[in-house]
């Protein structure tokens, strides 16, 4: 047996509880890990509250799309991976707020990568480059990225401009300064947002990477839903817009391009700070309530 935070219920952040769980055999082509950090992405919040469940999860899940630790199994068919190799993992299927994590697609952490950062990348990374994958921008292309301020618009930006893609950020106040520096061009959410970004120009594709309400906005300003993809508004299928959701092939090969960006000092991301698994429920609960602007690394000793 191991331990975990365990998601009694879809509900309130003390639904997360920290419970016994049977410690999984990593099977074909798997890897299991003792977690060191593991991340908390915006998907975490929304399936524990119960906005997305068209997406299943088992009874007693475990949340978290990312982990990082040291490789404690591997199973049938693994090569070029050793018990004891530092790695960080998508974990397309959850389980990351665990001591234990089985993963199918992982890489190896590079010593200039802390634990905490490592955790940090893989979901962001994979959704920001999926989605931009999905959208097909071009360079040349004009992006308006709403949520450029978060964990996968701050990556997402920095993907996108490096491809020659013009970004437009709906960003908040605090976020404007970042998005500047990261290559974007911020308009500010609130009132008309939508009219100062039509004062920049035609939209050619929206990344709606919040998920707070701004699909009517975003699909007028795209002429329509086919280049709008958004990673959690609920409102999706009423506005004729693509949910994104995680898969294995989103993103073929995010996680090995951006390790490599961030050892190299070349990808930025977003400010975090860490808490211990144990005190998942009140990470949620901090999360939530908006004051806090930090992603938030669980972590294990």
């Amino acid at each position: 047996m191991a331990n975990a935070i365990v998601m009694t219920g879809y509900g309130p952040p003390e639904v997360l509880k920290w419970a016994a769980v049977p410690l999984t055999e990593p099977g074909e082509g798997q890897i299991r890990i003792k977690v060191k950090a593991a991340g908390i992405s915006p998907t975490d919040l929304a399936l524990r509250a119960g906005y997305l469940k068209e997406i299943p999860l088992p009874s007693n899940a475990v949340l978290g799309f990312e982990a990082a630790g040291t490789v404690d199994a591997v199973g049938p068919g693994v090569t070029g991976t050793s018990i004891g190799d530092a790695v960080t993992a998508l974990l397309f299927s959850l389980g990351g707020y665990a001591e234990y994590a089985v993963a199918s697609i992982w890489t190896r952490k590079p010593e200039s990568v802390s634990w905490i950062d490592a955790a940090a990348l893989p979901s962001s990374a994979e959704a920001a480059a999926g989605v931009l994958r999905q959208l097909g921008v071009q360079s040349g292309e004009t992006l308006l990225l709403l949520g450029g301020g978060g964990s996968v618009g701050i990556i997402a930006t920095q993907l996108a401009v490096a491809r020659g893609v013009t970004v437009i950020s709906a960003v908040g106040e605090r976020d404007e300064a970042l998005a500047r520096e990261l290559g974007a061009t911020p308009v500010r959410y609130g009132a008309d947002m939508a009219g100062r970004v039509r004062a920049l120009g035609a939209v050619d594709a929206v990344f709606d990477a919040a998920g707070k309400g701004g699909l009517a906005d975003a699909v007028a300003l795209a002429g329509g839903p086919k280049r709008v993809i958004t990673l959690s508004d609920p409102a999706a299928a009423d506005f004729g817009v693509t949910l994104s959701e995680p898969t294995p092939d989103r993103a073929p090969g995010a996680l090995d391009e951006t390790i490599a960006l961030l050892a190299d000092g070349r990808l930025r991301l977003r400010a975090h700070t860490s808490m211990p698994m144990q005190q998942a429920a009140e990470a949620h609960r901090q999360l939530e309530s908006g004051n806090v602007h930090e992603r938030i690394i669980l972590t294990l000793s």
